[in-house]
């Protein structure tokens, strides 16, 4: 999940480019459909439909190709694929400057409601297959003020916590000694690196605000506001869980791969013996197993804060353009990979199905390493918040750095955090 749009100075664009294209002919309001031009009514063959994708790993690539020709088989619509290297948002931006959006493209949780407010999407309401079985979290991050559905998941990932058996054996404990509340596991965590090497940490952190927003929800504060302003300081509860971080990286049982060990990333800082736990996303899996394959690990859900169950959640999905020259071909290619085609493409790529159903027929409520993940898609909060999260995500990400560097205490860091998004959201 790494595509997150770093300004909101697309939303603007967008919102230009919507008011622009008003009233152009575009596409038709749902429910009013063309009963004549339905993949139903062309018997399931010709048309086509064109799909904007950025690029990832070669075997989501060929797991989504493998899965489009099934689709293709089943429907007799074409589907002409496009792989965008470059700023996939920025190319967005400037596909509908030209009157040239795909009819189909990804759209990441994270940037869906500044698209969804842009007016450039196609409301989708009611035109995709069994919405109920869809988990919760990761339907609802899709739809519009009124409740309107403006994508479709098509996969996602959580954060869990992984335990290294060996080292954690090696210093006589078990992973039925780790705590289930944060702090009770920040107590733990302090006590196992006395018996850890110098080189190794009990724990891994990573300081971003894309890690740690379930942090602030359990806390009972939204930083990104209900009136879209940012506030990091009206929650003490959340300011002691932050400090807690400051102090772990201060007595070293907390350590940052990068910045305190030089390695760059968790999941080679992990498999490298380097620590005994870790949060992280299902997405470390598959290097684990194969450039790790002699590590013993086990994959537990995410602590617990205040009592209650929290995960952060990634989410990519299916949207349609507003103005698609193929509607019906698309929601036809949307309802096919949500839904009959999914099974194929999660376990080929490797992804997790956003639906229920489907993480049932694939027994992943039985797998110990997949079910942490999976049980963490009914609770966990998806990255996502309304236009002004990146903003707000980008003074947190540079003003909590100054607290992990030792130059700000955390209230200091939240309050500039606080004003220096507010003035950014005040200027735009």
């Amino acid at each position: 999940m790494n595509k997150f749009v770093k300004s909101l100075g697309m939303v603007s664009t967008i919102a230009l480019l919507a008011a622009c294209n008003n009233g152009d002919g575009g596409a038709e309001e749902a429910g009013e459909q063309d009963e004549t031009s339905t993949v139903e009514d062309n018997g399931g063959n010709g048309g086509n439909v064109n799909l904007a994708v950025w690029g990832s790993s070669p075997a989501e690539t060929n797991a989504l190709e493998e899965t489009i020709s099934s689709f293709e088989e089943e429907t007799g619509i074409e589907v002409e694929l496009e792989i965008i290297q470059d700023n996939f948002q920025d190319a967005m931006t400037a596909r509908f400057a030209a009157n040239n959006a795909p009819d189909v493209f990804y759209l990441e949780a994270f940037a869906a409601p500044m698209f969804i407010e842009s007016g450039v999407l196609e409301n989708i309401s009611g035109e995709i297959d069994d919405v109920d079985d869809f988990f919760d979290p990761l339907i609802d991050v899709f739809r519009g003020g009124e409740d309107e559905l403006y994508a479709v998941p098509k996969d996602y990932s959580t954060l869990a916590l992984y335990v290294n058996e060996d080292l954690l054996e090696a210093a006589g404990y078990s992973t039925e000694d780790i705590p289930r509340d944060w702090d009770d596991l920040m107590a733990f965590a302090d006590e196992l690196q006395g018996d850890l090497e110098d080189n190794q940490a009990a724990m891994i952190f990573d300081q971003t605000l894309a890690r740690h927003y379930s942090a602030f929800i359990n806390n009972g504060l939204d930083p990104a506001g209900e009136e879209g302003s940012a506030d990091f300081t009206s929650s003490p509860e959340a300011i002691e869980y932050f400090e807690s971080i400051i102090e772990g990286k201060e007595a070293g049982y907390l350590q940052n791969p990068q910045i305190d060990m030089g390695i760059d990333s968790a999941g080679a800082a992990f498999g490298a013996n380097r620590a005994a736990m870790m949060i992280e996303g299902n997405w470390v899996i598959s290097a684990l197993n194969q450039e790790y394959s002699d590590l013993n690990y086990a994959v537990l859900e995410s602590p617990t804060i205040n009592g209650e169950e929290q995960s952060m959640t990634f989410s990519v999905g299916y949207t349609v353009s507003r103005d698609a020259e193929n509607r019906e071909e698309a929601i036809a290619f949307i309802n096919y990979m949500t839904n009959d085609g999914l099974q194929q493409w999660s376990e080929l790529s490797g992804t997790l199905p956003p639906r229920e159903s489907v993480a049932d027929a694939m027994d992943l409520f039985d797998n110990p390493v997949l079910e942490p993940h999976v049980l963490a898609a009914e609770y966990g909060t998806v990255w996502s918040s309304g236009e002004s999260l990146p903003v707000v995500a980008s003074a947190f990400d540079n003003y909590f750095q100054a607290a992990v560097n030792g130059t700000m205490t955390v209230e200091e860091a939240m309050q500039a955090a606080e004003e220096e998004a507010n003035a950014e959201l005040d200027r735009r």
